[in-house]
């Protein structure tokens, strides 16, 4: 055990560039720092030793290194980790700004360079979308439209009815109002015009 305790110290040396060890007045030899940390040349005793700095991606405590956590980085010797940009995430241990990134978008909207902008009228995105796909033709959709199924048709113009495939004019005789469903037929006796919009429409046939 004390075999490796001594490698590793020996290796955080290297890799620092910092003596790990201590010795009292009279001492023939000197004692290892505690794992993780370093001392000055010539520190007489424990209390010299202190923790290495923390890589980057880590920040130091009173118990030593800690990894920086989500939407944080830090670089190294941090004391503390820097929180990302608004609306920005990161990993676990990041290292720079430049590892935050905007989180990915909800349904209904689409990632810009900006962030996160919702989706116009007639067009939808699921959620993580880089763009929104626009309705079918003849279809249309209110901004923040999440999916296909939120794209229905326009509400018919007065005089037409609307069907499975979009709206269909009214035949002779018959007549509708702005957003019908189906065309009411005339009075007994009255005939219309296809396409006609209202009872009015409907008159008397020539005798």
């Amino acid at each position: 055990m004390e075999k490796y305790l001594l490698l590793d110290q020996l290796l955080l040396a290297t890799v620092l560039s910092l003596p790990v060890s201590y010795s009292g007045a009279g001492a023939s030899s000197c004692e290892p720092c505690p794992v993780d940390m370093v001392s000055s040349p010539g520190s007489t005793s424990e209390t010299d030793c202190v923790f290495a700095p923390c890589s980057a991606g880590y920040f130091m405590t009173e118990s030593g290194c800690q990894q920086c956590g989500e939407n944080s980085y830090s670089g190294a010797g941090a004391s503390s980790c820097e929180p990302c940009p608004v609306d920005m995430v990161s990993s676990p241990g990041s290292t720079s700004e430049t590892d935050c990134v905007f989180a990915p978008c909800s349904a209904g909207y689409f990632m810009t360079e900006s962030g996160c902008q919702q989706c116009g009228e007639n067009t939808f995105s699921g959620a993580g979308a880089s763009s929104c796909t626009s309705c079918p033709d003849g279809k249309v959709s209110a901004a923040g439209s999440t999916s296909a199924g939120d794209c229905a048709f326009a509400p018919c113009s007065g005089g037409e009815y609307m069907t499975d495939s979009g709206c269909q004019q009214c035949g002779e005789n018959t007549f509708s109002g702005a957003g019908a469903s189906s065309c009411t037929s005339c009075p007994d006796g009255k005939v219309s015009a296809a396409g006609s919009t209202s009872a009015g429409d409907c008159a008397f046939a020539p005798c």
